[in-house]
C-alpha cells in the first residue's frame, strides 16, 4: 500500500515509478509528471493537493528504501566488530514527535527486540534515523542512561466511528506503540532483508503442506490444455533466453496485475545447470498467468535469511502431443513474476504444485 493506493494497477504503475527514482534514473520533478499520468491513467481520487500527495509518496519510499540499506549496513558483521552498537537519532523535524525526541540517543545492540518495532521510519513525514557507535560510546549512553529500551505503553487505533481496529492476521484488537503511526511498528531492513544480515540466497522452503487430491485442476483423468501457441525453440545463447521471455503487465482470472521481466531469465542464466528445457515453455507465460486453471496463495521462507514472504502461484496443465501432459506454475511475489516451472510427471494430481490456499476456482 501507498499512502492510500489499493489498486494493483494503480500500484505496479506508482511502484514502477519509485523504483526508477530510487535508482538514479527519475529525479523528483520527473517523478511528479508521471505522478500526474499515473492518476489520469488509472482514475485515481485522493485527498489532498497533487503537489502534497506526489510528494508524501516520492518521499516516504525512497527514505524507507534508504533505511531498508542502512539498516542492512549497520547490522553488517564486520562493522559490527568495530561499531556493535546502534543509536537512534531524532531528525530535526520542524514538529517534532515529544516521544521521537525522547528516544533520540536510545542504543542498544542490533539484537534487541525494541527496534523490531522503533527501527525508523516510525510514522508519516518521519525523519529519524540511526548510526552505529563504538563501545566508548555506548558507555557514555550508558552512564547517561540511554541503554534502556524505554516502555511509553501502547494505543488501540479505532475507525471513523470509535470502534478498536481488530488485526486481520490474529483476530485481536490492535495494539501499537505509543508514538509510532499505525502501519509503522515494523522494522524496515528486517523485513527487506531479514533478522540476520545473510543475504537471501540458497534454498526456499514451503511454509504448510502440500495440497494433494482431486481439485479443479485435473478431476478425473490426465489431460490438459490445448497448447495457445507454439513452444519456444531450443534456446542457446543469453539473449536467446532472455528475448524469449513475453515481457509485460498482465492480469489474472482475479483481476490482478501480474509484472514479468527478464529476471526470470536471468535466474537461470546464473547457473548453467538451471538451462534444462524449460526456457521452451515462456511463450506460454502470459497465458498460465491469465487463463490459469489454478491460482494458489502460501507462504514461503529463505533457509538462511529467516526471511518470509507471500507467494502467488499459477497453476495450468497442457497437452503437448503423443498423450504427454505437462503442469506449468508461475510464481509472483508483490505482483511481479519471480520463479517458472514446469513439471514433466506421469501424475499431475498430485501435491507438488499446489500449497497453500486455492483462491480460483474457489475451494
Amino acid at each position: 500500500m501507498s499512502a492510500g493506493a489499493y489498486k494493483a494497477d494503480l500500484l505496479t504503475d506508482l511502484k514502477s515509478a519509485v523504483d526508477r527514482s530510487i535508482s538514479g534514473g527519475m529525479t523528483k520533478s520527473n517523478f511528479k509528471r508521471e505522478f500526474g499520468q499515473i492518476v489520469e491513467k488509472n482514475g485515481w481520487s485522493y485527498y489532498g493537493s497533487r503537489k502534497w500527495r506526489s510528494e508524501l509518496i516520492y518521499n516516504t519510499n525512497v527514505r524507507q528504501a534508504y533505511n531498508a540499506g542502512r539498516w542492512k549496513q549497520a547490522t553488517d558483521p564486520e562493522l559490527l566488530e568495530v561499531m556493535p552498537y546502534i543509536r537512534y537519532r531524532h531528525g530535526d523535524s520542524a514538529v517534532p514527535r515529544p516521544l521521537h525526541l525522547q528516544w533520540n540517543g536510545i542504543t542498544l545492540k542490533p539484537s534487541d527486540p525494541w527496534w523490531s518495532t522503533h527501527a525508523p521510519k516510525n510514522g508519516w513525514g518521519c525523519t529519524c534515523y540511526i548510526e552505529n557507535v563504538t563501545q566508548g560510546e555506548y558507555d557514555k549512553a550508558k552512564a547517561a542512561g540511554m541503554t534502556t529500551p524505554p516502555d511509553n505503553g501502547y494505543y488501540t487505533p479505532t475507525d471513523k466511528d470509535g470502534k478498536p481496529l481488530i488485526d486481520p492476521t490474529t483476530g485481536k484488537v490492535e495494539q501499537i506503540p505509543n508514538g509510532i503511526d499505525r502501519g509503522w511498528d515494523y522494522n524496515v531492513g528486517e523485513a527487506a532483508f531479514g533478522k540476520s544480515w545473510v543475504q537471501d540466497t540458497g534454498d526456499i522452503v514451503e511454509l504448510g503442506p502440500w495440497r494433494k487430491g482431486n481439485y479443479p485442476f485435473l478431476p478425473d483423468k490426465l489431460t490438459g490444455s490445448a497448447l495457445p501457441v507454439p513452444l519456444g525453440p531450443e534456446l542457446r545463447t543469453a539473449s536467446q533466453l532472455r528475448d524469449a521471455v513475453p515481457e509485460g503487465i498482465y492480469r489474472d482470472k482475479l483481476g490482478d496485475s501480474v509484472g514479468v521481466t527478464g529476471a526470470v531469465a536471468d535466474h537461470i542464466l546464473e547457473d548453467q545447470k538451471r538451462q534444462d528445457g524449460r526456457e521452451q515453455y515462456f511463450p506460454l507465460i502470459p497465458d498460465v498467468i491469465e487463463d490459469s486453471q489454478e491460482i494458489w496463495v502460501g507462504f514461503m521462507q529463505f533457509v538462511d535469511s529467516g526471511r518470509v514472504f507471500i507467494r502467488k502461484r499459477y497453476v495450468k496443465a497442457y497437452e503437448i502431443g503423443k498423450g504427454r501432459v505437462v503442469g506449468i506454475l508461475a510464481d509472483t511475489v508483490k505482483g511481479q513474476m519471480v520463479a517458472f516451472d514446469v513439471i514433466r510427471s506421469h501424475d499431475l494430481t498430485g501435491g507438488r504444485l499446489r500449497s497453500g490456499r486455492l483462491l480460483f476456482p474457489e475451494e
